[in-house]
């Protein structure tokens, strides 16, 4: 049997530096794979810069949890975790990133691989890995994200 595919979306306002949008939470049982990153930003236009890093943690902070949502209907549900709008930030590893890109408030940046690639996290309990913004420019604009794993 394949691997079972499953979507997770979050928010967050780019008020501040290191403020994590969404986390991807791996469980002792499973090593869920990232294979799928969008991200833009749904407020008014402005001219508003970010540097977005997705990078490893250890520890996955505390959030808003957002429930990984099957793409087949016939999957079960997925034993990973996600959460969005965090108010504790993950613990990240240090020099683990992942990815990163820089992207205008305007753009919209879109990231995919194939599913039995991409990044993957460890099976281990409250480890995973995060997006987060590195670097803004200025203003609050609200952003959106959206993950497609698989597990």
């Amino acid at each position: 049997m394949g691997l079972k595919r499953y979507t997770e979306i979050g928010d967050q306002n780019a008020a501040a530096s290191d403020i994590t949008i969404l986390g991807l939470t791996s469980a002792a049982t499973v090593r869920p794979h990232l294979f799928h990153i969008t991200f833009g930003s749904d407020a008014t236009p402005a001219d508003q810069a970010f540097n977005m890093v997705l990078q490893r943690y250890t520890a996955a902070g505390t959030a808003t949890a957002v429930t990984p949502v099957p793409q087949d209907p016939a999957n079960p549900a997925a034993l990973s975790a996600a959460g969005s709008n965090h108010t504790a930030e993950p613990t990240y590893t240090s020099a683990l990133i992942l990815h990163c890109f820089p992207i205008n408030q305007q753009g919209t940046y879109v990231w995919q691989t194939d599913p039995d690639y991409g990044f993957v996290a460890p099976a281990t309990a409250a480890n995973g890995m995060g997006l987060y913004f590195a670097d803004i420019s200025g203003g609050t604009a609200n952003s959106r994200c959206t993950f497609f794993h698989a597990e």
